[in-house]
């Protein structure tokens, strides 16, 4: 078993919020699509916490970004001892740069 598979996953509110309120914002225009993109976030997580060096290194130490598969969706966490903790979740067509300041200010 790795190392990291102890770890647990942890959700920033903001971002925890973010998603929420994209799978139901999904949902209220095809419920079936707001499944299949829980699964694949679902998935992805999974992944992470296995190999929580998958994602791509930000220009922030310790950080990482990882789009979720067919989704247009990508999460940014940061990798701890006993945890992965998810800090943004964002459409890929947004202004990241906007919503990185912002959560990194707080979020």
């Amino acid at each position: 078993m790795p190392a990291s598979a102890g770890r647990r996953l942890e959700w920033a509110p903001r971002a925890l919020q973010a998603y929420i309120d994209s799978l139901a914002h999904i949902a209220d225009e095809d419920p079936r699509t707001a499944g299949l993109v829980q699964e694949r976030v679902e998935h992805a997580l999974d992944v992470i916490l296995l190999h929580p060096g998958i994602g791509v290194r930000t220009a922030r130490r310790g950080e990482r970004r990882f789009p979720i598969a067919n989704t247009g969706h990508v999460i940014v966490y940061r990798v701890t001892l006993a945890a992965v903790r998810v800090h943004v979740w964002y459409r890929a067509r947004q202004n990241v740069r906007r919503r990185l300041r912002v959560d990194a200010n707080g979020g």
